[in-house]
Order: structure tokens, then sequence, then C-alpha cells
């Protein structure tokens, strides 16, 4: 395996939030047999605050949940129940922060020490301020639950360690079709929720990130960190290999590299690189698709630019080649997204 990817079958994610997992499920009604069924997760586990779980134990525990639970609103329960605790000495070091810019910088930092198989970017503009999840899950159901945890989570996060109650997105922008449930948003957000987006993030107004934390504390917040970093060093989880692919491929838009070129730039073999991404579930082709169908989406979306040149611009030189791929990826002609 490649020095800096996370595995199906390492034990690295805490038990905090899956046990949370299970608690919404068992107020809904489900029965510890069906939620835990092929995880070799057993009760005591969830009690226990040492047990780390391996991701392929995660995701068939979220695929139980979602199979069983009674309604779709799985991710945006799961989001309004997490708190800062469950996410261990991260949470408390975020508590302990100056400001949300600070909080979520550190969390940027150390976000794998709760789930190594996600991150997120905040990109500040003048404007506003997005806050972008970036997940390498390669199963639809279960990306789509995480994209509802990640903008609840992080909306009721900022309310509790500011203390504002009715602080509110800009806007929130979801990559997935408008679900059937759309309504059961409002239950979270004041403002508007948009489907079929580029991508899932959260856009906020710029002051948002200077507003200060209840509970801030500087000394408290740098033994925090120090012991998430050390935490990190023992654990050894880094930048996924997933995410390292798709960052080499943003560099230069248009002109993807091969899948040699890029091998070569991680300093590994075609083969090896090949191999870890096929233990992850998706493949240098997938990862390729989903940054042309984010960049394609966002050129239909936020400009007037021809098909023609959408195409040329994420890589087909035949436009009718372009159009049957953008429709496999969304299910839509490119039309749709004018």
């Amino acid at each position: 395996m490649i020095r800096g990817t996370w595995s199906l079958s390492e034990p690295l994610i805490p038990i905090n939030i899956p046990a949370t997992m299970v608690r919404v499920g068992l107020e809904q009604g489900l029965q510890h047999a069906d939620i835990l069924h092929n995880t070799s997760i057993s009760t005591s586990m969830l009690d226990d605050p040492t047990t780390r779980l391996n991701y392929q134990q995660l995701l068939t525990l979220v695929s139980n949940l979602i199979q069983h639970y009674p309604s779709q609103t799985l991710g945006l329960d799961i989001g309004g129940s997490l708190n800062i605790n469950q996410y261990g000495m991260l949470g408390y070091a975020m508590l302990s922060c100056a400001d949300m810019r600070s909080a979520l910088h550190l969390g940027l930092k150390y976000h794998s020490l709760v789930d190594p198989a996600f991150t997120f970017e905040i990109i500040e503009q003048e404007q506003h301020c997005a806050i972008r999840l970036t997940s390498h899950i390669p199963v639809d159901a279960i990306y789509r639950m995480l994209c509802d945890v990640f903008v609840v989570n992080f909306t009721s996060l900022g309310r509790f360690l500011t203390g504002q109650a009715d602080m509110q997105p800009i806007e929130v922008r979801l990559n997935h079709p408008k679900p059937d449930y759309a309504d059961q948003y409002q239950r979270y957000f004041d403002c508007p929720v948009l489907f079929d987006q580029p991508r899932t993030e959260l856009i906020l107004n710029p002051s948002l990130l200077d507003m200060p934390l209840i509970m801030a504390d500087q000394a408290t917040a740098n033994m925090a960190e120090s012991q998430c970093a050390e935490i990190l060093n023992r654990l050894g989880p880094k930048e996924g290999i997933a995410a390292k692919v798709r960052r080499i491929l943003l560099q230069n838009p248009g002109q993807f590299p091969a899948v040699d070129i890029v091998a070569s730039h991680l300093a590994t073999s075609t083969r090896t690189l090949s191999r870890s991404l096929q233990e992850l579930g998706t493949s240098y082709q997938r990862i390729l698709d989903e940054v042309r169908k984010e960049m394609a989406i966002e050129y239909l979306r936020n400009s007037g630019l021809p098909i023609e040149e959408v195409a040329a611009l994420v890589g087909y030189s035949d436009p009718s080649n372009f159009r049957k791929a953008f429709r496999r990826w969304t299910g839509h002609a490119p039309s749709y997204y004018r």
C-alpha cells in the first residue's frame, strides 16, 4: 500500500460517531441485530472508548442503517444528533479555539482523526465563504447520506461553538438530485437549499469566520492540538490516495495527465496506484470522471460558454462523446444545467 493511504481494513475510526449512528437507529425502532449485521461490532464495543473500527465495518454499518431506517432522512437525523463531544480530542481542541476560522482550520488539519475518507475545503472570497465537502466514498447512497450529515452537522456545530442558535448559511448546495424529503431540510435551515449542484458546500457570510467562540481558551487549545498531533502521528493516516489523485488532476484542468503520469507524481508504479484505489472501491477513471463532471456542471451553470467549449475544457475533443459521458455521469443532458 502507498504510504499515506487509508485502508478498508485498518482500525482508524473512533467508535464515538458510529455509536451515535447506532443510537439514532435505535431511537427510530431499529434493533441492534439489524444495525450491526455482518459488521463484527458487538454492543459492548459501542461503549468502549478505545474501540476503533475499520472502514469496511463502518460502510456495512451505514448500509444496514440505510436499508432499515424508516425514513429517507437518516443523514439529516445523524447530522443533527452529533455534537462536539463525538469528535474526541479534536472536538475539545476546536471548542477552545479563538474564533470560527481557527476552529475550521484545525478541523481541516486533523479531520482524519475522525474520518480519513473525506475532507473539506475552506474557500474564502470577498463576497462569501464556501465550506466544501470532498469525499471518495464510491457508494452513491452512502455518499448522499454523508452530504446530509455534513451540511447539517457543520451548521449545528457552528451554532454551538458561537452560541448563536440562529446562525444560518447564505445557501446550502448539494451534489445530488432533489430527494423526496427535500422539505425536511427546513428543519435545519432558513435559507435556500439547492440540489444538482457541482459540489456539496455551505455558502457563508465571511464575517461568520471572525465570530469568537464562547469557550475560547488559548492554553487549552494549544494543549488539545498537541495531543491531536500526537494521536495523528501514532495512527499514521494522512491525506488519502484518492484525494492526492484528485488534487493532481485539478492542478491542470482540461489537460488531465494519464494514470502513469499521476503515479510518477506520487512516486509509485501504475500497478500499485491502481491496486490502492481498487482497495478503496474506486479507480483513476472514476476519480477523473468525478472531476470532469464537477467542472462541467460549474461551467454550464456559471458561464455562457457553448457546449463545444465546455467539452474541450474538461478534456473532450468530440462534443458528442462529452454529451454521452455527461449523461452517464448525471442522468441528464448538459442543457439541463443551463
